[in-house]
This record gives structure tokens, C-alpha cells and sequence, in this order.
């Protein structure tokens, strides 16, 4: 009885099948001799099936009094009771047989699967239009993760009661443990699709949104294959019925079937290149209509997409009395892995959902679609309920409680605390929170080592407010430096936030005050990475010291536009290399004080909200910002009585372009300032002289270089997904990923710009042609090291003195 409990839960929970004999064999032609691919296998009386790869061989579990079907269009169906069967692997022989289908006789070849794809093309935008012209429907949607554990490794120690909160599959040592789970139910009406229904839980509650984010939104896609890609994993997959799908599949029709009256045709799809990141699967339409009305498709191991060692998808269709179909339930598997697991079916793609070793990330997504109007009569949150959305994905209770429980574990509560760091760049100790831990330690050329602690107040102490502060040693000047900082949200929501900071301390000259609306918690300090830190050449001498006040009041609109208001007034005075002279004069210190915009378009693109800060995740969807800076600069005395203000406008735009298995991340700014103003309001694009890549940053530039108040600069990122290295025997066992970068610069500094102070010398407004660095490189290098060649393309600025030929740069990432 036990047995059958637990048998029952990992079916509920995982949707993991009992597993009876496993048979292995090959379909043969029985007069050439010949493997057929792509027969259909299944067993008689159930939906229980799987079809032959190219080389005709299969896998499936039989139970003692199961009975093996097999047939593929051209070849007579054939039957083999279980207890017939004497070998494993086993040989199965089919005879071919002569069909009439239409108007055309068809053999085993694959010319009548040509003809009817052209009918499937020239039928698929009605198809797909009358999916679309449903504009009142629900969803109910579950999605669960889970690792496995190996119930015999040393992580006992760490989490005692392992029975309590991970269940077993038959007798291996390999437990599931529940890690998110998410149900959702939608009402869409007029194309208008509104959540009514959700329930999230996770044993990471810091981690919670970074699984959406980075894993479920771009792993679980919606999949409509009527497009022609589907994007998973930042990869677009041509689909089988994309309209170039001929040129990258092999189709094979497998068989026809009459129900109701009605035709129906099989057909079976692989890629031709089998290391290239295609689809294998099936799918079947209806003779009339030419509709999908099923598809089943998964990854081969071939396809070579890091992190997944299976990715299985089906989609079912329900049509209505007029034949017009529409979804029924789309079911996504798929087993993610920072290693391959060592199985010996490789072959298999599809099986490899099943195939876990420890380690291993389980997510399934199921969503079950309904039109029926008697559910706008039933509250949502008895919907899973109801039999429109039945489901063997469904979990119960018993699965929330033992993520409550995990939850409560010290050791868990500690991994969440890292990826939280991580995340955030915080460390969270409860009431309190220490960061950002880049300004933990620094280096530079006037504290030499710096040694920092950046603390605040954590949402367990104030949920909607937040109060900190940072004091700072540098081990050269001996000096002390201090900030302090709050941040007040009065609402419940993020519509309006209240900042509010004051610091003495040293900033560089060359700080990009734009970059936070673009990256939050930038590394303030000139090291662009960790890397950066411990392997810089030389320190930065390029530092004032500033006092400043600054107060910021944001606005979040419903749409995602978000506007920012921060008056500001600054206090800078001079350091060993840092002078202000104007007119031969030199001045101790100088003020200005103004106010700066920021508006920020998002498109509706997702974000994830961490204590007041909205972190917005590179998609297709570019984030905008436009901004806009007014201020007066202040002399000591009365030299600055003949100062006007300045103005400088700015603008950025950020995002990723899909080419299929290449990726390109951009971000692309430009600005021009005008009027009376110091000249660290310049653009001054620099490098960190160090080991480490910058991503929004140079990296062949010196500390000082080019300083000009009219600009542009662009920073490209080319992932090539494997699209060469795959194909490369061996190497394509390491997973590698080509990059390409290309990061330009051009500018000058024109009559517009009125210097409050005269520029030095190390700086050059010279620029006969933009200066660009190409690079090229490798990444998931151990999974999470990004390795890069850059130089400089052209020579003009080779022996400029402020950048180098060439170099080698490293950076810590992961990329799928």
C-alpha cells in the first residue's frame, strides 16, 4: 500500500511514469533489409507510445501482458504480444504494402509528405488565424520545479529530514525535492489576458523571481508553432512548420487514420543536420482543414543547448462545430544540468527527460485552455478543480508543505542568502543588509587598498523604508570616508519612491552617472567585475573629492514608463592628479548644483522588484531612457558671476536581437552638453587596466582619454549559441559558445561647450576617427567563464599613449 502511495505522489507531483521492462530494438524493412525511421510504436489500447529515430531503433517499456504495435505508412500494422518476445534488443520486420491516399499511390518514400506540407503551408495562416480570432477563453496553468538528490550523499547532514520533504522514484536513490511551484489561472477577454488566480511558493524565496525570470519565462515558452521559431532559452528553434522547414527537416509520412468520418495524417520530422538546434518529433492534421490537431517534439542531445539534457514539448487542439481548432493543453518537460548526465541512451533525446541524475533541475509547465462559460460562474481558486483543467500535473497540498518545510532549513535559508548576494549584489542578515559588495574592498591610486562597509536596514525591519549608510578606510591616506542614504515607498505598490542620500568621500572623474538607469548597483569604484579587482595593473588616480547631497523622487506608471526627479548639489575639491584651473588661476574647490530627469520606456517588458529597485532582464524588448540634466556651477569668491548653466541631454537604449542560435546584446547611448560646466561632466570613456572584460565599459582604454561633450557610444555582443563549435567532433562535448564584441566610441568637443576650468593635459578631444575595439572569444569555459582576445580595429590611436593594441580579458558568466 505504501508503494502505491508513493508511486501515486511522484506521478501527480512529477508526472514521471512506472517504468516496466525496457525493450530496445530496430524497424526493418523486410525485403531490403533497410531501418525505416520514424515507424509509430505504442502499445495496444493506450496513448502509450514512441516512434523509431533515423536509424529505426526505439525504446519503450512493456509490462508482461502489454502488446507491442507497429506501422508506418506503406507497410502492413503489425502486433507482438509482450510475452512473445524473446530478445532484447529486439528486430522487427514490417512488410511493405501498397495505399491509396487521395489521388496518389504512396510506398515507403517521402514525396506525398511534400505534397500534403505545401497544403499545410498554404493553410497555415487560416489556421492560426482562427486560434487568434478566440478572444474569450481561460487558462489554468502549473509549474513546478525540482531537483533531484542523491539520498546517499553527504547532504543528509544538512537536511535531516529528507524523507519529510523530498520524495523517491521505485527503488532509486534519487529524490525529488520540490523547489518552486506555481499555479495561475488567466481570464482573456478581447485579446486582454488577466491574471484571477496565483499561487508561488518556493524553498528560495530570494530566488523566486530569478527562476521566472532567467528559467521559466525564456525555458517554458508559449508554443505556438504555427511561428516560425520558438524561442527557448534565448535560442530561437526554427519550427517544424516554419515556412523554411523543408530546407532544415526531413519529413516522413507515417500513417493515415479515419475517425468519425474524418481523415487524419501522421507525420514524423527530424533535422537534417543532426547537430543543428532543430526539433525531432510529430504531429498530426486533419485531412480537411490541414490543422495541427497534436505535435509532439523534443531535442536531441545533438542539439547541444547548454545547461538542457532533455527539452520535451506536446500541444493538443479541440475543434469546435464550425472546425476551427484551438488549443486543448500545451506540456513542457524539460531536465536542466550543469553537466551531461553519463546515460547510455543517448540516442534517445526524448527519454532523456527521464533519465536524472543528482543535480539535475526538473521544470514542467502545464496549461490547460478552456472556452466553456460555466466557468465564469466557479470562483477561480477551485478551478484546478474542475474537469475542463484536469490534469495528471496536478500537485496537492502535501507538495506545499514540504516546500515550507525545506524552507525553514538552515542550510537552505544559507543558499538562499548567496544567490541573493549574487543577485542583488547584497548580503542578506535579516533586519539588516550589507552592500552593494563591490565597495567592500577597492583600490586606487589615493587610498591605495580601500576597505569598506556598505550596510542597511533589510526588509524584516521595515518592509516599505529603508535607512544606510557606508564608512570607508584606505590603508594609504589613512582618511575615513561616510555616506549615509534612505529610501521610503508610501504605498503598497512601487507607484512613488522617496530617495535620499548625503557622502563625503572620493569619486572618479570618469563615473558614468547614466549608467544606473541602465544597470542597477553599478560598480561605482572603476573595477568593472571582480576579476577587475584582483588583477588591475595600475591604481586609478583619477578621483575628487566630493561632498554631495541629492534627494529622488520616481514615479512608476502602469504602462512602465518610469519618471525620475533628483536635485542634486555637489561639492568637489581637488587631489594629487586632479587640478582645477581656470585662467591660470587654481581653485581649491567648486559647487554645482542642478536637477536631473530620467524617463524610462519599458514596453511592458518583465522586471523583477528587489526592495525598491525594479531589475529589468535583456529580451527583445529594448528598455529606453531619455535624460535630461540642468545646473550652475559655483566658484569660490565671485568668479562665478559670469557662469551661466548647463545643460546635457542624454539617451540609451538596451536589449537583445534573436537570430535563431545567435543572440546579439546591444546597448547604444548618446548625449550632448552645452553651456558653462566642469569637465568631468564630459563623456569620458575609460577602461579598468586590468584582467578583467567590461561589459559596459572599454577595454583596451587607460583611465584617461578621450573628453568630448557631443557623443556616441555603442557596445555589441554576439553569442553564437554553438553554431561552429557544435559541429566540431569533441569539442563539441565541452559545450563552448563563440563570442564576438565590437564596442565604438566617437565624439568631439565643439564651440557648444563653454569649460569652466581648463582641460587636462592626460584627456584628448582630438578624434580624426572613432576608436573601436573588436573581440573575439569563448565562453561557458567551466560553465561560467567568459574568455576574450580584444584589439583595437584600425591604427590611429595605437601609439596614442591612453590604449593598448591588444589584450586578453576574462569575465565570470553563464550563458545557455
Amino acid at each position: 500500500m505504501l508503494y502505491k502511495t508513493v508511486l501515486t505522489i511522484i506521478i501527480a507531483l512529477l508526472g514521471v511514469e512506472a517504468m516496466g521492462q525496457a525493450l530496445t530494438g530496430t524497424i526493418k524493412d523486410k525485403k531490403s533489409q533497410e531501418a525505416i525511421p520514424y515507424a509509430n510504436i505504442w502499445i495496444k489500447g493506450t496513448t502509450t507510445g514512441t516512434m523509431s529515430d533515423m536509424n529505426g531503433m526505439f525504446l519503450l517499456k512493456l509490462s508482461p501482458k502489454d502488446t507491442l504495435c507497429v506501422s508506418s505508412v506503406g507497410y502492413e500494422r503489425i502486433e507482438i504480444p509482450a510475452k512473445n518476445i524473446t530478445e532484447n534488443p529486439l528486430i522487427v520486420f514490417l512488410s511493405e504494402e501498397t495505399l491509396q491516399l487521395g489521388e496518389v499511390t504512396v510506398r515507403p518514400e517521402i514525396s506525398r509528405a511534400k505534397v500534403l506540407f505545401q497544403k499545410i503551408q498554404e493553410h497555415k495562416k487560416e489556421n492560426r488565424q482562427n486560434i487568434e480570432n478566440v478572444d474569450a477563453y481561460k487558462t489554468y496553468k502549473r509549474t513546478a520545479v525540482y531537483l533531484a538528490i542523491d539520498s546517499t550523499s553527504r547532504i543528509n547532514r544538512f537536511i535531516p529530514n529528507m524523507e519529510e520533504v523530498t520524495v523517491q522514484v521505485d527503488s532509486m536513490n534519487i529524490r525529488f525535492s520540490p523547489i518552486y511551484l506555481a499555479e495561475e489561472g488567466s481570464n482573456c477577454q478581447n485579446k486582454d489576458d488577466s491574471i484571477v488566480y496565483r499561487r508561488v511558493d518556493g524553498i528560495f524565496p530570494k530566488l523566486n523571481q530569478t527562476i521566472e525570470s532567467m528559467i521559466l519565462l525564456h525555458a517554458v515558452v508559449d508554443l505556438d508553432f504555427y511561428k516560425d521559431q520558438i524561442n527557448i532559452l534565448y535560442r530561437g528553434i526554427v519550427s517544424p512548420l516554419s515556412n523554411n522547414a523543408m530546407a532544415q527537416y526531413n519529413f516522413y509520412l507515417n500513417d493515415s487514420t479515419n475517425i468519425n468520418g474524418k481523415k487524419y495524417y501522421s507525420f514524423s520530422f527530424s533535422p537534417k543536420n543532426k547537430y543543428n538546434p532543430l526539433f525531432t518529433g510529430r504531429f498530426t492534421i486533419q485531412d480537411s482543414t490541414f490543422a495541427l490537431t497534436d505535435i509532439y517534439a523534443y531535442l536531441q542531445k545533438e542539439a547541444n543547448i547548454n545547461f538542457v539534457n532533455g527539452f520535451r514539448a506536446k500541444v493538443s487542439y479541440l475543434s469546435n462545430d464550425k472546425d476551427e481548432w484551438f488549443y486543448d493543453e500545451q506540456e513542457i518537460s524539460m531536465n536542466l544540468s550543469l553537466s551531461l548526465n553519463k546515460d547510455t541512451i543517448s540516442r534517445y533525446g526524448s527519454q532523456r527527460i527521464n533519465e536524472v541524475s543528482k543535480g539535475n533541475w526538473l521544470v514542467t509547465k502545464n496549461t490547460k485552455f478552456s472556452t466553456s462559460t460555466e466557468l465564469d460562474e466557479v470562483k477561480p481558486r477551485t478551478w484546478k478543480n474542475r474537469t475542463e483543467f484536469t490534469s495528471k500535473s496536478s500537485f496537492d497540498e502535501g507538495t506545499y508543505l514540504r516546500v515550507s518545510k525545506l524552507k525553514e532549513n538552515s542550510f537552505i535559508r544559507s543558499v538562499d542568502g548567496i544567490g541573493g548576494m549574487v543577485l542583488t549584489s547584497y548580503v542578506d542578515l535579516g533586519k539588516f543588509q550589507i552592500g552593494p559588495v563591490f565597495d567592500i574592498y577597492t583600490t586606487n591610486a589615493i587610498e591605495g587598498q580601500r576597505f569598506s562597509v556598505p550596510l542597511r536596514t533589510g526588509e524584516k525591519m521595515f518592509e516599505h523604508f529603508t535607512i544606510g549608510g557606508i564608512i570607508g578606510y584606505g590603508t594609504r591616506s589613512g582618511e575615513f570616508k561616510y555616506g549615509a542614504n534612505f529610501a521610503w515607498q508610501p504605498g503598497e505598490t512601487d507607484k512613488f519612491i522617496l530617495r535620499g542620500s548625503y557622502s563625503d568621500d572620493y569619486t572618479l572623474v570618469s563615473q558614468d552617472k547614466y549608467l544606473r538607469f541602465i544597470k542597477k548597483n553599478p560598480n561605482e569604484r572603476g573595477n568593472s567585475n571582480f576579476i577587475s579587482i584582483f588583477t588591475a595593473r595600475e591604481e586609478n588616480p583619477c578621483l575628487k573629492g566630493e561632498k554631495s547631497i541629492k534627494l529622488n523622487l520616481e514615479f512608476n506608471t502602469k504602462n512602465d514608463v518610469c519618471v525620475e526627479i533628483e536635485p542634486y548639489w555637489l561639492y568637489s575639491t581637488q587631489t594629487p592628479d586632479v587640478h582645477f584651473l581656470r585662467n591660470n588661476t587654481g581653485y581649491e574647490n567648486y559647487s554645482n548644483y542642478g536637477i536631473l530627469f530620467n524617463t524610462r520606456f519599458a514596453f511592458g517588458q518583465h522586471y523583477d522588484k528587489y526592495y525598491f529597485a525594479r531589475v529589468y532582464y535583456l529580451t527583445q524588448l529594448p528598455v529606453i531612457n531619455f535624460s535630461l540634466d540642468v545646473g550652475k556651477t559655483g566658484l569660490p569668491g565671485s568668479a562665478s558671476d559670469d557662469l551661466d548653466i548647463y545643460a546635457q541631454i542624454h539617451a540609451s537604449a538596451s536589449g537583445m536581437l534573436n537570430m535563431g542560435m545567435i543572440n546579439m546584446r546591444y546597448m547604444v547611448n548618446g548625449g550632448y552638453l552645452l553651456g558653462d560646466a566642469p569637465y568631468d561632466l564630459l563623456d569620458l570613456p575609460t577602461g579598468s587596466m586590468s584582467l578583467g572584460y567590461s561589459k559596459y565599459g572599454y577595454n583596451l582604454l587607460h583611465f584617461a582619454t578621450f573628453a568630448h561633450n557631443l557623443y556616441t557610444n555603442l557596445h555589441l555582443d554576439w553569442t553564437g549559441g554553438g553554431i561552429v563549435l557544435n559541429h566540431l567532433p569533441v569539442i563539441r562535448r565541452f559545450k563552448l559558445r563563440e563570442m564576438v564584441s565590437f564596442k565604438c566610441h566617437y565624439g568631439m568637443l565643439n564651440d557648444s561647450y563653454h569649460p569652466v576650468f581648463d582641460l587636462p593635459g592626460y584627456y584628448s578631444n582630438e578624434m580624426s576617427k572613432p576608436y573601436a575595439e573588436i573581440g573575439f572569444g569563448l565562453t561557458n569555459i567551466f560553465k561560467v567563464l567568459r574568455v576574450e582576445y580584444v584589439r583595437q580595429l584600425g591604427v590611429t590611436y595605437e601609439k596614442s599613449g591612453f590604449a593598448d593594441k591588444n589584450g586578453i580579458f576574462f569575465r565570470a558568466e553563464m550563458s545557455f
